[in-house]
């Protein structure tokens, strides 16, 4: 059946198939019908469940016979791994005794080579104290002037070489003390200590005597004395004893330095004394202030120079604004006297933001720590330039208020604005031009709180002048020497915003403020306008209000007349002391228009009221273009 099976080629896969599957199914059916057809040979023929059930019975059959072949063979493959195992728990046994033998062994090892690092290691240490005990004897013990020292030295090469003898001393007693408790070397300790303090008291008095040198202009500080700073830096107390000798001798040498340089000048008057240029305020104190700034350069470098390398920057930033602290007093008398005489504004800004320039100059090189108080120069600078932005400040506000009295007084006939505003604004213009050219904060600060509010303080002055204008009510009147027309004070007051805006029209950070102005300058006009309007309806004598017929023909022949001599309603004749031509014909063409609109109005009202027998008034009333044309 096997070979039949084989023969079959997919028989086997059918076979399995209808094993698995129920008799009465079509699949099974179709399997068993497959397998079937290779018995087609049968001697009897049989039904196909007969076949069916033959065919699985063989099949069961063939099954049996492979299992029990399968577990004869099984049987003799277990008894060959059996043996295997055995031999395995039986080496396994065997390499676990031999690794604790190892271990054994290992341990042995291990501590024979710990003694013997443990005994070299002490013969070493004895070797070093034997070594160290050898040496002190040979540089310690064999004179007794090595280790008292003393004698009298007078260089500072002599001083510092006994400091340096000293310290290798100190060096090599050192590990002596670290090896074990040595009495007689802290006896010798003390005495290298006190010949140590002996040689540094020394080498300061030494140091104090050199100081002195530096005691003229452009000193030039030795090398030895630079040498000796440096080994005093280690002596906290006895180097501040130098620095502090240092400044004080700087200090009255830069001092004597300025006074000369500003009542003698240089070597053969080049250059010359300072004070020659006192009539030029501002060169005068330019010239005080760089010789300060280039003093302070100059002292800069003679301490970095003269102190350790790399010197503390507070170190040399106290010492720095010690030393320039002499000036500080000459500088302020002269720079406040100089103040006190100048009357100009725009020089005053000049100075000022001379003073603000050099004062963060200062700030940053011979600032203090925050622990320690400002110094002298540094605080005299800011005194100084507080002094002058506040007699700035009341330079422009007198200037100020002259021209808002002037706004007060009797006008100009030709409503022009008073020359103390003239004046004021062209010390604005310098000051805003000169904030172009030094756009710092303290400059812009300037502007925002001083220039800005006195243009501020000068229009609120002019509108003021308006509402009292308008007030009085005397537009009916001639003007007084106290009072104008409306119109005649918003004419003023375009005139003084139209030099106001003429004045920072070159200014770009003024654009904001200048936009308010021209919003201000538009409302101006038409207010101007309004105002215009309010004269011709009073000059024409027309009934906007109320229309009387009996009256019409009179007033239509006056208003007529005005038109045609064009005098009386000459709006341009009005506007004509606005100084902004076009600002001018932009009032007149807004009056025009509000007029003749308010007229078309009057117009359709009369033609409303008249009747066909009023053939007079009808050819008297003239029509709005015919109005608009000849205003």
């Amino acid at each position: 059946m096997r070979s039949d099976v084989a023969a079959g080629g997919s028989l086997a896969r059918r076979a399995s198939l209808a094993v698995r599957l129920p008799l009465d199914g079509p699949a099974a059916r179709d399997a068993l019908a497959a397998v079937a057809a290779t018995y087609a040979d049968s001697p009897r023929p049989l039904s196909d469940l007969a076949r069916h059930r033959d065919l699985r019975a063989d099949m069961q059959v063939a099954s049996a016979q492979m299992d029990r072949e399968f577990a004869q063979s099984l049987a003799d493959v277990d008894s060959v791994f059996g043996d295997l195992e055995r031999a395995v728990d039986s080496l396994d046994r065997e390499c676990t005794e031999l690794r604790k033998r190892v271990n054994e062994a290992l341990r042995c090892t291990a501590a024979t080579a710990d003694h013997a690092a443990l005994l070299v290691d002490e013969r070493r240490e004895l070797a070093a104290r034997r070594a160290l005990a050898a040496a002190f004897v040979e540089r310690f013990a064999s004179t007794a002037a090595a280790v008292t020292g003393g004698g009298s030295v007078d260089t500072s090469q002599d001083l510092i070489a006994d400091l340096d003898a000293v310290a290798g001393q100190r060096a090599e007693c050192q590990p002596l003390m670290a090896v074990s408790a040595q009495p007689a070397v802290r006896d010798l300790l003390s005495d290298v200590s006190a010949r140590e303090d002996a040689a540094y008291a020394a080498l300061l008095r030494w140091v104090l005597r050199e100081i002195h040198t530096l005691a003229r202009d452009a000193p030039e500080p030795s090398a030895r004395l630079r040498l000796a700073l440096d080994r005093l830096a280690p002596r906290a107390a006895l180097f501040q004893s130098a620095i502090d000798e240092i400044v004080s001798v700087r200090h009255d040498s830069v001092a004597r330095a300025f006074v000369s340089a500003l009542v003698q000048g240089g070597p053969g008057g080049v250059p010359r004394p300072i004070e020659a240029h006192a009539g030029d305020p501002q060169r005068y104190v330019g010239d005080m202030l760089a010789w300060v700034h280039q003093a302070c350069a100059s002292e800069r470098d003679l301490l970095d120079s003269l102190l350790p390398s790399p010197p503390s920057n507070s170190m040399t930033a106290n010492a720095l604004a010690s030393a320039l602290d002499g000036v500080a007093r000459p500088l302020e008398i002269r720079v406040d006297q100089t103040i006190a005489e100048i009357r100009s504004p725009a020089v005053l800004h000049r100075i000022a933001r001379l003073l603000d320039f050099y004062r963060d100059l200062f700030a940053t090189v011979v600032s203090s720590d925050s622990s320690e108080p400002a110094s002298a120069l540094a605080a005299t600078i800011l005194t100084m330039c507080e002094t002058t932005d506040s007699r700035l400040r009341g330079a422009l506000g007198t200037l100020t208020d002259t021209a808002i009295n002037d706004l007060d007084s009797a006008p100009s006939p030709t409503l022009e604005p008073p020359q103390s505003l003239a004046a004021l604004l062209a010390v604005i213009f310098d000051i805003l031009r000169l904030q172009l050219e030094d756009p710092t904060p303290s400059a812009a600060a300037i502007i925002n709180d001083v220039v800005i509010l006195l243009l501020e303080r000068v229009l609120a002055a002019a509108h003021d002048d308006h509402d009292t204008a308008a007030t009085a009510a005397v537009e009916a009147t001639e003007p007084s020497a106290q009072h104008l027309r409306t119109y005649e004070q918003s004419i003023l007051e375009l005139n003084i915003l139209c030099a106001i805006i003429e004045a920072t029209a070159s200014f770009d950070y003024l654009d904001e403020w200048r936009v308010r102005c021209i919003t201000l300058e538009s409302q101006l006009v038409e207010t101007l306008a309004t105002q215009l309007v309010d004269i011709l309806k009073r000059k024409s004598r027309l009934p906007f209000d109320h229309i009387s017929l009996h009256e019409l023909p009179e007033v239509l022949e006056s208003f007529n007349s005005m038109l045609k001599t064009a005098s009386d309603l000459d709006v341009a004749r009005l506007v004509v002391r606005l100084q902004s031509q076009q600002l001018a014909r932009s009032a007149s063409l807004q009056a025009i228009e509000m007029f003749v609109s308010q007229y078309d109005e009057l117009h359709r009202n009369i033609l409303a009221s008249i009747t066909e027998d009023d053939s007079g008034i009808r050819n008297m009333l003239l029509a709005p273009e015919t109005v608009s044309t000849l205003l």
